[in-house]
């Protein structure tokens, strides 16, 4: 089957779902002596290759709506998908220990018997920061042999960059800058719980798209001077700077973030495909960050495969007038992803 045909037939099972044909189940994995709940979703048919999806910085966690679409589409394909239960991730929390975490568990899922029975090398998909992250842990040493491919949408190269986009673009998602903010804030002198609880407010009220915003009624309770340091944080570009560089640079020097987040020196050890895709307008991770990292891909003599495209935004579908010709490019993206994923291997 060509690769367009595969992308094609993964785009329709994710867009125009068939709930009734894939099974889930909830299971435990161990990984570096700790406990993860992992979703299992079942293909159809016989098991041709074992895939992790990893899921993003979502409030409804591991249990997004998205990603389950996404993960019983790639189930339609041939592939037992497994989606780990990451706790930094579900409490979107911005630290250089899930790259530690997410290396376990690719290790761990790579070598349980009963989830890849075939041994056989897996294939990865994340998005936005777990890309990056994802990408951070299967270009380790010990994890990259564990890797038959890997699939990133929207993913950072650098978060340094990602981090000057979100804290100066104007046009930017604000759930995005939100996160920042509330990570950051705890590691500056401006922290205190008044102002993280108004923020966790308000990515609660964007995440869950609320009706009924909570976050008025939150204000009304809050403290004039903590009213007025949120608004300087969303709306004063030099005071966010302050709050948002000054703690990146305490925490880069004493735990070395800069360099722990940054992929460009890191692929030595990869000889696995790497399948990029990202909107061409992304409002959270610019696209510029998987051109440089195809560009050092390339580079470096590796196999790696980009697809920018105008249907996306971050990750969600956009409807504009060059439809088809968008979802040509991005069938043949997944298409490649899934072919690799179900070739054969040596």
């Amino acid at each position: 089957m060509s690769c367009y045909r595969l992308g094609y037939r993964f785009l329709l099972n994710n867009y125009i779902p068939d709930f009734g044909r894939v099974r889930v189940s909830q299971q435990i994995i161990r990984a570096a002596n700790e406990n993860y709940p992992i979703l299992v979703y079942e293909p159809p048919g016989k098991v041709a290759a074992t895939l992790i999806t990893f899921s993003g910085f979502s409030v409804h966690g591991y249990r997004d709506k998205r990603l389950a679409r996404l993960s019983r589409a790639f189930a339609r394909q041939g592939m037992r998908v497994v989606t780990p239960y990451v706790a930094d991730i579900d409490q979107l929390r911005i630290h250089p220990v899930s790259i530690d975490k997410f290396a376990a568990l690719i290790e761990a899922i790579r070598a349980d018997d009963s989830i890849n029975s075939s041994k056989r090398a897996i294939s990865i998909f994340a998005a936005s920061y777990s890309g990056g992250i994802a990408m951070l842990a299967a270009a380790r040493y010990q994890t990259a042999s564990c890797v038959n491919t890997i699939c990133l949408l929207g993913a950072f190269a650098d978060f340094r960059n990602v981090l000057r986009f979100v804290v100066e673009e104007e046009a930017i998602d604000e759930y995005a800058r939100y996160i920042l903010l509330r990570n950051f804030l705890q590691r500056s002198d401006r922290h205190n719980n008044e102002l993280v609880n108004l923020l966790d407010v308000a990515i609660a009220d964007n995440g869950f798209r609320r009706k009924v915003p909570r976050l008025p009624q939150v204000l009304q309770a809050t403290s004039p001077d903590n009213i007025g340091v949120f608004w300087k944080m969303l709306n004063d570009v030099d005071f966010r700077r302050g709050i948002v560089y000054g703690a990146f640079a305490d925490v880069d020097q004493s735990e070395s973030w800069a360099e722990k987040f940054n992929l460009a020196d890191k692929l030595e050890q990869v000889t696995f495909s790497v399948n990029l895709i990202h909107g061409q307008r992304d409002r959270v991770i610019p696209s510029s960050e998987s051109i440089q990292l195809h560009d050092v891909l390339q580079h470096q003599g590796k196999h790696g495969h980009l697809t920018l495209s105008n249907l996306l935004d971050h990750g969600d579908l956009i409807v504009n007038h060059a439809l088809c010709k968008e979802i040509s490019k991005l069938s043949l993206a997944f298409g490649v992803f899934i072919e690799a994923s179900l070739a054969p291997q040596d």
